[in-house]
């Protein structure tokens, strides 16, 4: 008799169905690149590096998000030589729509938030690194290999306003990067 209760706890933690698995939480790491639209100061080359994010589904179309993500960037043109500026969005707040109902595999999205940013000084000492808030928009899929695992692709525009000298007078700059991101998750 305890073997079948032991059974049955086991398949219901892991069996639930589609539905359930959509409408609920969500956890997933993957990698993220950038690619700086708009030239700004600091000038910086394309970058890698990784995200992690906590999902709750509360309905079948809408969706909370958090991120937390790093990548690491090198300076090109004026600003050649000033490498492994990190650019942190810590976090980074989002609501997700997705366009389609009843729970396809291919699961398209749009996405819409803002975040805190932080860009640490690189290897040149010249008030590069700095700290602001941002607003990103837009677009992905999450493809359900099966009802707890998925597997993700967005692209992001950011909008990024920095303070970088927090002196009198202070210095600010912007950054415009397009966030390339993949994904796994795990949905419980």
């Amino acid at each position: 008799m305890k073997k079948i209760f032991c059974a049955i706890f086991l398949l219901s933690c892991f069996i639930f169905s589609r539905a359930e698995a959509r409408q609920g939480f969500a956890v997933g790491v993957g990698p993220v690149g950038n690619i700086f639209l708009i030239d700004t100061t600091p000038i910086l080359e394309p970058g890698v590096g990784g995200h992690v994010f906590f999902n709750y589904r509360f309905a079948e179309q809408v969706a909370f998000e958090t991120t937390f993500l790093i990548s690491s960037q090198n300076g090109t043109n004026i600003s050649k030589g000033d490498n492994g500026i990190l650019l942190l969005g810590m976090p980074t707040l989002d609501l997700k729509y997705y366009f389609l109902k009843d729970d396809p595999a291919w699961d398209p999205y749009a996405v819409l938030g803002i975040g805190s940013y932080w860009v640490t000084e690189g290897s040149v000492g010249n008030a590069t690194g700095g700290l602001g808030l941002g607003a990103q928009m837009g677009l992905g899929f999450d493809y359900y290999l099966s009802d707890q695992f998925s597997l993700g692709f967005s692209g992001i525009f950011r909008s990024i306003g920095l303070i970088t000298d927090f002196g009198t007078p202070s210095s600010s700059t912007a950054l415009f990067p397009f966030s390339l991101m993949g994904n796994v998750a795990f949905h419980f």
